[in-house]
């Protein structure tokens, strides 16, 4: 087991909240196994897949999840950004037989969204690493951070590994008696295995 820093180096800002490095992670595993043709089970309300993660396990009151904190930095500041909504025009043509879609009136119109974004040079997180290589190696997967990454948002130039304090991950949700109701590991939205958190 080793302690580890990681940290994303950024040039662009990030869309949306960031959580643990466990959900990057297991992104990651995602597009390792489907590159590789492997079968990963569908995620349904009942149930979502663990990938097993090169990171050590916690477990409290029988909840576990894997040593990573949360991101450590803070942004230098907040702006926003103005997205292009499409409409579902492809989804909608199901509802009329008319050759054409007239999406220019209404409120499925095309429209501009405004979103938050999130300006960090860098974000780092604390993790204990069982297998440096193999962290490393999915980390070769993620280009981006946040949502909306295929309008070029939350772009990383680098990352960066290197030792860090042990113990540093718990600054994370952990499972505590008076708290708001969490998932404690990724997928952090599915609603299974929730419980009140730190």
């Amino acid at each position: 087991m080793t302690s580890l820093t990681v940290t994303a180096h950024l040039d662009s800002p990030i869309i949306g909240d960031l959580g643990p490095l466990d959900s990057v992670l297991a992104w990651a595993c995602h597009q390792e196994a489907t590159r590789a043709g492997q079968e990963v089970p569908p995620i349904t309300p009942e149930h979502c897949h663990d990938f097993d993660l090169p990171l050590e396990k916690w477990e409290i009151g029988g909840y576990w999840g894997w040593c990573t904190s949360a991101p450590l930095d803070t942004p230098h500041h907040y702006s926003s950004v103005e997205i292009r909504r499409r409409p579902a025009a492809t989804a909608m043509s199901i509802y009329t037989s008319d050759r054409e879609h007239h999406n220019g009136l209404g409120p499925t119109k095309a429209r501009n969204v405004t979103l938050s974004a999130q300006h960090y040079p860098s974000v780092s997180w604390h993790v204990e690493a069982t297998d440096h290589g193999r962290l490393q190696a999915l980390l070769g997967y993620v280009t981006h951070l946040g949502a909306r990454h295929r309008n070029g948002f939350g772009h990383i130039t680098q990352w960066e590994t290197q030792l860090g304090p042990k113990g540093g991950w718990i600054k994370r949700p952990l499972p505590a008696r008076h708290g708001t109701t969490r998932r404690v590991r990724a997928p952090y939205w599915h609603p299974t295995e929730r419980t009140p958190c730190t």
